[in-house]
């Protein structure tokens, strides 16, 4: 993940500095075209002469706006590629149980055997091996849309009550 943002940075750059490149050259060439000859002593490059020239608060909005655009694109394909997590196929959580804010205790199936841990904030606690093993059960759920009407009429239904 973090080498993919820094390619992606790294092309941004380049792109960047190929752009200043071709913008520096391309105003060179206008003033020399303009200009009556010139000793080699007066075309020495002046430091930071056009370092704002041809940048307006239009262009730097622009830019602004690219850049988060990439970062947020960028940011949601590697969400949902989920190319961090490619290879755990010997490590599942089986099932997980909300003790508070920051606490959990979960079961976690690693290869054959499986675990139960404690997690909170500040650490993973090993609780215990499970001699038998717990089978992961699912759950068939309604749809978005459906389990909120559901829940809005029992609502309402209670509340007439």
């Amino acid at each position: 993940m973090a080498m993919f943002l820094r390619l992606l940075t790294a092309i941004f750059f380049s792109f960047c500095v190929q752009v200043t490149y071709a913008q520096q050259a391309a105003n060179q060439d206008i003033e020399q075209s303009t200009e009556p000859t010139v000793t080699a002593s007066e075309q020495a490059p002046e430091v930071g002469k056009h370092v704002m020239a041809n940048m307006d608060a239009g262009s730097m909005v622009l830019s602004l706006l690219m850049v988060l655009a990439l970062i947020i694109i960028s940011a949601l394909v590697l969400k949902r590629f989920n190319l961090a997590q490619q290879n755990t196929k010997q490590l599942s959580v089986v099932a997980s149980l909300s003790l508070g804010a920051k606490e959990r205790l979960v079961i976690v199936q690693v290869a054959e055997q499986q675990l139960v841990l404690g997690v909170t904030a500040q650490q993973i606690t090993l609780i215990d091996n499970l001699a038998e093993p717990i089978v992961a059960t699912t759950e068939t759920s309604l749809p978005m849309a459906g389990n909120v009407l559901a829940f809005l009429q029992k609502a309402s239904g209670k509340q007439s009550k």
